[in-house]
């Protein structure tokens, strides 16, 4: 695996396996005066402002050991280096689940997807890992282990600063270990795909499914091209005309799947959609599989999150403004349950990315919301935060910086602020 990261390459690598090597590894790169950049899988390392400096790569892949799941507390303590793949596939085994998802959970790390609230599909309905988390051991820059929370859901005590380190992107601590709350695995699960020729008439039907009187697990409102190749990828003939397609996935006993399919084949039809598909397993996971592709390999993606209608709304004015500009391959999807927007394009140019960002924040900062430039061409990254304006509270997160890695030893100058 290469540690390049936007264009520098650091002079160290660790490879610690346990605790007492990587509380060792980051103690000697603080007193040496140097900086580190934690590693996971990597699925997510490129989130981020450029470095003010990278010396030292800690490389926790290898950082495994037991996971203790707890089935009858419907609980999971795991170390960083675990895949959500690895996770799951364990839990699997008693009928339980993470209550959330990932890119590419076979390469993705408990710790890496933790550090950086990694977003998935099924926030629609359980939110984000943040909602999730019950514990966590942080190792400081200055090798101290600390804890926060707890194994348990009713021994979580104290101050909750695993949610503090969830999303701040190793900026505070290097993520050891978390605990988590589970879910069960529903009986069933069925995927269904509906198109409309008319964004509005999308737009409603996916909003009344979210304020109806059942929640789909999964519910995204796809536009442009990623509405139509998932389309494709189904058996579906693609429709030839711009499209907005409905994904949704539904879990539940037999009888629920069933009228929910009822119910939304029917809304389908009363308004007149274009298509539909009840899809089997294969067409499933042929369509999932495709937003996860077409987020990974996007040279451009940025996402918003606020209100849902903020971010329905968003999603219209970008394409609009894009396709003003001459750039017609731009993609959105919109998590309806959750109010988060993704936009993906494969730009040609430096020129291209530029503009089709600027559209993207000059929208973005129109609503009472946050965004952050997942992936980028480094042209951007030099002229811009990545992360949205926290406004004055970066005052705040400069003190709480300074108070946890006073030495800036940690992921320096990439998050928020370029702190």
């Amino acid at each position: 695996m290469s540690h390049s990261l936007d264009g520098l390459t650091p002079s160290t690598i660790e490879h610690p396996e346990s605790l007492d090597q990587l509380s060792k590894s980051l103690a000697a790169v603080t007193k040496s005066g140097h900086s580190a950049i934690p590693w996971g899988g990597g699925t997510r390392i490129g989130i981020g402002n450029i470095p003010s400096s990278y010396n030292t790569a800690i490389d926790l892949s290898q950082f495994k050991g037991e996971i203790e799941h707890e089935p009858g507390d419907m609980t999971v303590v795991a170390n960083a280096g675990v895949t959500i793949g690895t996770l799951n596939t364990l839990l699997a085994k008693e009928g339980q689940q993470l209550p959330f998802e990932v890119r590419n959970p076979a390469q993705a790390t408990l710790g890496g997807s933790v550090a950086s609230n990694a977003s998935g599909h099924r926030q629609s309905s359980t939110g984000g890992i943040r909602d999730w988390v019950i514990g966590m051991q942080i190792v400081l820059a200055d090798g101290t282990v600390t804890k926060s929370g707890g194994r348990v859901v009713k021994n979580v005590q104290g101050y909750e600063m695993h949610r503090l380190n969830t999303g701040a992107f190793g900026t505070l601590g290097v993520v050891s270990q978390a605990a988590f709350k589970l879910l069960p695995i529903p009986p069933e699960q069925q995927t269904i795909i509906v198109w409309f020729n008319d964004r509005q008439t999308a737009q409603d039907v996916g909003m009344r499914f979210v304020n109806g009187f059942f929640m789909p697990e999964v519910i995204s409102l796809l536009s442009g091209p990623m509405a139509n190749e998932t389309i494709k990828s189904t058996g579906d003939k693609a429709p030839e005309s711009d499209t907005w397609a409905l994904l949704i996935r539904l879990g539940g006993g037999v009888r629920s799947i069933e009228r929910q399919v009822n119910e939304v084949v029917g809304a389908a039809g009363s308004n007149n959609a274009a298509g539909y598909a009840v899809l089997n397993d294969v067409g499933a996971n042929s369509a999932w599989a495709k937003l996860d592709d077409a987020e990974s390999t996007s040279n451009l993606s940025a996402r918003m999150t606020s209100l849902p209608m903020a971010a329905l709304n968003a999603s219209h004015a970008i394409r609009s403004e894009v396709s003003n500009n001459g750039h017609s391959d731009i993609s959105t999807i919109c998590d309806l349950g959750f109010g988060a927007l993704t936009i993906l394009a494969s730009t040609r140019s430096e020129e291209d990315s530029s503009s089709i960002i600027n559209s993207f924040v000059t929208e973005v900062k129109k609503h009472p919301a946050s965004y952050v430039i997942e992936q980028c061409g480094m042209n951007v990254k030099k002229s811009r935060d990545v992360f949205s304006d926290v406004g004055t509270s970066i005052e705040l997160m400069r003190r709480i910086k300074n108070q946890y890695d006073p030495s800036n030893t940690l992921n320096p100058g990439r998050f928020a602020g370029k702190i």
